[in-house]
């Protein structure tokens, strides 16, 4: 790992414990602050997993693969907020680092007390808010920043399926009729990606990206984007990387933006000319690249397949839905 990169490469987990070894080896002010952080993160997502462990049992849609997407989160909990800094533990880890390298440390010491109470109210309340967020997810981008307690005020959040279907159903309705499929899929595909909403990916300040379809940024995007840790596969297996992905001023421009986005591109072609059929739509979308996870098509037809999932859509004609924008 590079020290000067910064933008995210701390480690959560104990292969990196050797590289920070050899880093406080280097004893640079550089050095020493990063090896605070990555011993931050370190500690957090130790402390984050001791919190799963001590809770009262699995969920009942849990398995492998969610407890994978939940130990990812995790990381991404402990990564954000050891590079702000919150908890207090990198400050007073840096300071003792730069005593044992014979700095003077800073004057402010009190600065750098652990902050304990602090800690004990954001990180409880921080989980349990996006503790569901795993369920029907596949997680290609991971949570948002730690800090989103103290960010400007994010999107109104989707507290279940059953909220998420009803706002975003006007929407799914409008953009699959100009896409030429059923709305329904677009949406069982929107809560695939997001898992139902709650995992929508944010920027470092904790304000919504609205991409319902995780949609990376390349360089024909030239609007607002977000970089977050994504779950990527790699010859069948998931691997943690960081992508950046388009960000969106609402939830109808990230609708509209995957209508334009498929239309637009050669290669979802095939795709479109299986609109009517919902699994050859998805199934094409899959091989053309959309998604690298082997099992997306099936996960997507999964949810739309669901009776929940039509009984969260029935009646809602009847009950004349708003859609959020």
């Amino acid at each position: 790992m590079s020290i000067s990169g910064g933008n995210g490469g701390v480690y959560v987990d104990f292969q990196g414990l050797a590289q920070l070894k050899a880093d406080a080896g280097r004893q640079s002010p550089e050095a020493l602050g990063q090896v605070a952080e990555q011993f931050e993160a370190v500690f957090l997502q130790m402390m984050l997993k001791s919190m799963r462990q001590a809770s009262l049992g699995e969920g009942l849609f849990d398995n492998d693969q969610s407890r994978l997407y939940q130990e990812m989160f995790d990381q991404q909990i402990a990564l954000d907020m050891a590079k702000k800094r919150q908890a207090g533990i990198a400050d007073a880890m840096e300071r003792q680092l730069r005593r044992d390298a014979g700095e003077t440390p800073p004057e402010a010491a009190a600065a750098g007390q652990l902050n304990v109470d602090r800690l004990r109210l954001r990180v409880p309340a921080f989980v349990e808010s996006r503790q569901a967020a795993v369920d029907g997810s596949s997680a290609r981008p991971e949570l948002e920043a730690a800090g989103a307690a103290t960010s400007p005020a994010p999107a109104e959040a989707f507290d279940s399926a059953e909220a998420f279907v009803t706002r975003l159903w006007p929407l799914a309705e409008k953009y699959g009729r100009a896409l030429g499929v059923d709305p329904k899929l677009l949406l069982a595909q929107a809560a695939l990606e997001t898992g139902w909403g709650k995992s929508v990916s944010r920027d470092e300040r904790g304000v919504s990206s609205h991409n319902l379809f995780n949609i990376k940024a390349d360089e024909r995007w030239d609007g607002a984007r977000v970089r977050v840790a994504t779950l990527e596969f790699e010859d069948g297996m998931p691997r943690r990387q960081f992508a950046t992905f388009r960000a969106y001023p609402t939830y109808e421009a990230s609708f509209a933006d995957y209508v334009d986005f498929v239309r637009s591109s050669p290669r979802y072609r095939q795709a479109l000319e299986q609109g009517a059929d919902s699994r050859g739509y998805i199934e094409s979308l899959q091989a053309a690249g959309y998604a690298t996870d082997p099992h997306y098509a099936n996960k997507v037809m999964d949810i739309l397949q669901r009776d929940s999932f039509d009984q969260h859509l029935s009646g809602l004609t009847d009950r004349g839905a708003e859609p959020l924008t």
